[in-house]
C-alpha cells in the first residue's frame, strides 16, 4: 500500500466514525481503532445520545481533544518505516466525558518520545470543561493546587527521574470517580522509562478545595458519594472487594506480576515484609500503592499479586486519613478479627501501630488498617 492509498483509506475511516450513533438505549463508549505497519491507534466514541447534533459535536470534540487526525497523519508518514501507538484510559460519568490518550513512538521525529493528550467534555453539547472547575475559588484554584502538589506530592517522586517539576500545573488532565489526574509533557515530569508522567491526586486529597454543591462540576462526578459513608456503601465495598480489585488500581488479586512490572516498571526495588515483597510501581494510580506477594526467591517471573494495599486514596467513602474505625464499624459492622499491631510488628509489615480490622468479601479479605489515632491509614486487599 502506497502512503495515498494508506492516506486515502485514513480519511474514509475517520468519516465512517463520525457518523452520529443514536440508535442505542443509553450514552455508552464504544472503541475505534487501527492498525497500520507497526503503527496502532484507538481511541472512544459516544453512542446512544438522543440528540444527534450532540452526539456529533461530542465525537467530534474527542477527535479534536485527543488529536486522532495528526496521528492517523503521522501513522500514513510511518507506514513502511516507524511506529507510533495512541492508547486511551477514560469513561463517563454522570452527563460528563473524561479521557485521557497517550501516543508513544515517533510522534514528531525518528526520536521516541511520548505526549498526552485529553478530551473533557459535558455530554449535553459538547463543551469543555476545565479541572479548575472542580474547586471552590477556581480562580485561586491554580495557587491552592500547586502549594499541595509541592508540600506534599513531591515527597513522592523517585529522585532518580530526569524530570519531575509538578509546577507549573499542566491544562491536561482527566477524571473519574477516584481523582484528578494531571497529565504532563514529558519535558516536565516524567517516568523514570522517559515516558510523559501523571499524577493522580485522590478525592479526598482535594476534598478542603472542592465545590460540593449540588449541581456542581464535582456533584455531577458523584465525588460526595466517594468521599462520604452511607447506609449503600457496605454494598459497594463488599461488592468491589468481592470482584478482587481496587479502584483506580489496574490490578487485581491473582493478577501475574511480571507483565505488571514489564508495563509499569518498577518504582523502587521490592521491600520485604511479613511474609513477602511489597512492590511499588511507576504511574500516577499506584503512587503509595503496593503490590504484595511471595518471598520465594530473588525473581519473581512466577509470582502472582497476592495482595494490594492503598496507603493513599478513597474508596466508596472510606477516605485514607480521615475516616475513623467507628465510622466504617458503624457501616460494616463488627470485623471477623481484630489484629493489634505494636511497634515491633509495624516495622516488620513496614506500617505504623495500630489496628486491623478483618472483613469477609466472598473468597478475598478487605483489611482496615487504623494509626493509633483510629484514623484509616491502609486499605488491603488478600485473598
Amino acid at each position: 500500500m502506497t502512503c495515498r492509498k494508506g492516506w486515502s483509506r485514513l480519511l474514509c475511516w475517520l468519516t465512517v466514525c463520525m457518523i452520529p450513533f443514536a440508535a442505542f438505549a443509553e450514552p455508552s463508549l464504544t472503541e475505534k481503532s487501527l492498525t497500520l505497519g507497526e503503527s496502532s491507534i484507538s481511541y472512544p466514541i459516544v453512542v446512544g445520545l438522543e440528540d444527534e447534533a450532540a452526539a456529533k459535536t461530542v465525537n467530534d470534540a474527542i477527535v479534536a481533544e485527543g488529536r486522532v487526525a495528526d496521528y492517523l497523519t503521522r501513522m500514513s508518514e510511518l507506514i513502511s518505516s516507524g511506529r507510533i501507538v495512541t492508547t486511551w484510559i477514560g469513561g463517563l460519568y454522570g452527563d460528563l466525558l473524561s479521557v485521557g490518550f497517550l501516543t508513544e513512538g515517533m510522534v514528531t521525529d525518528s526520536r521516541n518520545s511520548s505526549v498526552w493528550t485529553a478530551a473533557n467534555l459535558n455530554l449535553t453539547d459538547g463543551q469543555p470543561f476545565q479541572w479548575t472547575d472542580l474547586f471552590t475559588n477556581p480562580e485561586t484554584a491554580g495557587e491552592e493546587l500547586a502549594a499541595y502538589l509541592e508540600e506534599s506530592v513531591s515527597q513522592d517522586l523517585s529522585p532518580m527521574l530526569l524530570n519531575n517539576d509538578l509546577t507549573p500545573i499542566p491544562d491536561v488532565f482527566r477524571v473519574d470517580d477516584t481523582g484528578l489526574t494531571l497529565l504532563y509533557p514529558a519535558a516536565q515530569c516524567c517516568t523514570l522509562r522517559d515516558r510523559a508522567g501523571d499524577i493522580h491526586l485522590a478525592w479526598c486529597e482535594l476534598r478542603p478545595m472542592l465545590n460540593l454543591e449540588k449541581g456542581s462540576l464535582a456533584d455531577r462526578l458523584g465525588v460526595s458519594e466517594t468521599l462520604m459513608l452511607t447506609e449503600n456503601s457496605a454494598e459497594r465495598i463488599r461488592s468491589a472487594a468481592g470482584s478482587g480489585c481496587l479502584p483506580g488500581i489496574p490490578a487485581a488479586v491473582g493478577d501475574g506480576l511480571q507483565a505488571l512490572t514489564d508495563e509499569y516498571l518498577l518504582l523502587t526495588d521490592p521491600d520485604v515484609y511479613e511474609g513477602g515483597r511489597m512492590f511499588a510501581l511507576e504511574g500516577g494510580c499506584f503512587r503509595r500503592v503496593y503490590l504484595l506477594t511471595d518471598h520465594l526467591s530473588e525473581d519473581w517471573d512466577n509470582s502472582v499479586v497476592q495482595g494490594i494495599r492503598m496507603d493513599r486514596g478513597n474508596f466508596s467513602g472510606l477516605c485514607i486519613g480521615t475516616t475513623a474505625r467507628e465510622e466504617w464499624r458503624l457501616i460494616l459492622g463488627e470485623p471477623d478479627y481484630t489484629v493489634t499491631y505494636d511497634d515491633e510488628k509495624a516495622e516488620l509489615n513496614r506500617t505504623v501501630p495500630g489496628e486491623c480490622d478483618y472483613y469477609s468479601c466472598g473468597k478475598y479479605q478487605l483489611r482496615l488498617q487504623s494509626d493509633l489515632d483510629g484514623i484509616l491509614y491502609s486499605i488491603i486487599l488478600t485473598e
